[in-house]
């Protein structure tokens, strides 16, 4: 089973083509999702957190509030790196189990969806990169009309992740998202043909 890792800065339309694969019924393992249900109320995960955070970072039915919970650890690298050590061994373990459930059905290849996949150095083991570029000007943008963000929360998150420069140097493809829709899905299924065949 081939392992492909998609990743890409924020809002550089990385999920546009993790639909796009799933539309082509090629497995799609999206470590967002998981980070999602590892944090939903009554899991560990979130007890942690509150446990570190406070009950500030909690909405009135006591699920997470991201936004709250996001505005936190984007301005504060210490406060990052708590979330991640509380969240990610918990969604590398559900992958884990995820990969193991694919491998047993003799699945070809496999996509792994995880933003940070660079900044944590490959630990899901994947066995080549596909990184996602815009240029920084047109990712500010879709940041801020995505999540109704100012220019400095926006910019605070872009900065907050690895230089998309730097993981290009460190990608096995590079998909440029900067053109049309079906230029990007063009350049998805170029790299596919060339892992399967």
């Amino acid at each position: 089973m081939f392992k492909l890792g998609l990743t890409g800065g924020i809002a550089t339309g990385k999920s546009t083509i993790s639909n796009y694969l799933i539309s082509k019924n090629i497995p799609v393992l999206d470590a967002d999702k998981i980070a999602r249900l590892v944090v939903e109320p009554g899991t560990p995960g979130l007890s942690e957190i509150v446990d570190y955070f406070g009950d500030a970072i909690l909405q009135d039915d006591h699920t997470l509030n991201r936004k709250a919970l996001g505005k936190i650890v984007f301005s504060d690298a210490q406060a990052r790196d708590k979330l991640n050590a509380i969240t990610h061994p918990r969604i590398q373990q559900m992958m884990t189990e995820q990969l193991a459930q694919l491998a047993k059905q003799n699945t070809p290849l496999v996509v792994l969806d995880i933003p940070l996949l660079l900044e944590n150095h490959n630990v899901a083991g994947a066995d080549a990169v596909m990184l996602v570029t815009i240029p920084k000007h047109v990712q500010l943008e879709r940041l801020m009309d995505r999540d109704q963000l100012t220019l400095t929360e926006a910019e605070n998150r872009i900065t907050a992740q690895m230089p998309l420069s730097e993981k290009e140097k460190l990608a096995d493809y590079i998909i440029d998202n900067s053109g049309s829709i079906t230029d990007t899905y063009k350049q998805v299924d170029q790299i596919i043909q060339q892992i399967l065949f």
